[in-house]
């Protein structure tokens, strides 16, 4: 079974967009940079991207961006080209070969694994960040960048001290994609989670081992975030987070000055022009 491992956030200004989530009372890890595999042959070399991460005791939430333009960087690139915001969702996996054939069964677009390393700031050194992932191809999951991935080093990551966040939030809860044709993507996904989700109302809610996606039509995400307009179709709109304590949340936002917004349940969110371009919301 997978689950929502992390959602990502693509940004022209990384360091800036790092400053906007401390800002909204979240621990941000030191910058780390990645390496991969590096064209024309495929050798482990140097990327020119690089990540903030927010660790939480349920998943994570990664700010990415260009670090070096000299050095290969076409991911980052691919998504700014489209907008500035959400894109990255990983699904999580222990096996990853196991996960990787079994969607292949169900969809097409499901690509060999690579490896993916990062220098991961850990006390008073660096110790190496590892992971396998299984990207899905976008012609055949065009609401998102979506991979799997497979984590060889989690001791690496989550971090104690990273866990713990002035504005309380715990767990990384679920994803939100604006869609342009709701019954082609519930289809996609029934795929992707091999079942169809809960639909009512304009959205389909697919509900993972942890974690969740929902798909929202244009009125809905209208009725849920009003104001809020897509920049494109279809649009990784929002990522939602649990929180321990809503009344304190709420203060931290008001006392840095975050404009903020109220749900019919209460539930504070962010529009995207204080949220690097994503709708910030807590539940």
């Amino acid at each position: 079974m997978i689950d929502l491992d992390h959602v990502g956030l693509a940004t022209h200004d990384l360091d800036g967009a790092r400053d906007v989530f401390t800002r909204l009372g979240f621990t941000c890890t030191a910058k780390s940079t990645h390496r991969g595999p590096v064209p024309p042959h495929g050798e482990t070399g140097a990327w020119g991207s690089g990540n903030y991460c927010i660790m939480l005791e349920r998943g994570y939430f990664e700010l990415i961006g260009v670090t070096d333009p000299g050095l290969p960087h076409p991911m980052v690139a691919a998504r700014l080209d489209k907008y500035a915001g959400l894109h990255i969702v990983a699904l999580g996996c222990r096996d990853g070969d196991a996960a990787a054939a079994a969607l292949g069964e169900r969809m097409a677009g499901v690509a060999a694994p690579y490896d993916l390393v990062r220098d991961v700031p850990y006390g008073d050194g660096v110790r190496e960040g590892r992971f396998r992932i299984y990207q899905i191809d976008e012609e055949a999951l065009p609401e998102g960048d979506f991979f799997l991935i497979e984590h060889r080093s989690r001791e690496v990551l989550w971090q104690p001290a990273l866990m713990e966040h002035a504005n309380g939030v715990t767990g990384l809860d679920g994803v939100t994609i604006c869609v342009g044709d709701m019954d082609q993507s519930r289809a996609r996904f029934a795929a992707l989670c091999g079942r169809d989700g809960d639909y009512r109302d304009g959205e389909a809610r697919f509900d993972l081992a942890a974690g969740s996606i929902s798909l929202l039509d244009e009125t809905s995400l209208a009725a849920r975030y009003p104001g809020v307009t897509p920049p494109c179709l279809p649009w990784v709109a929002a990522v939602t987070f649990a929180v321990a304590d809503r009344a304190a949340l709420t203060k931290r936002l008001a006392d840095n000055g975050v404009p903020f917004n109220l749900g019919p349940n209460g539930a504070p969110w962010i529009a995207p022009d204080h949220g690097e371009g994503a709708i910030i919301a807590f539940k």
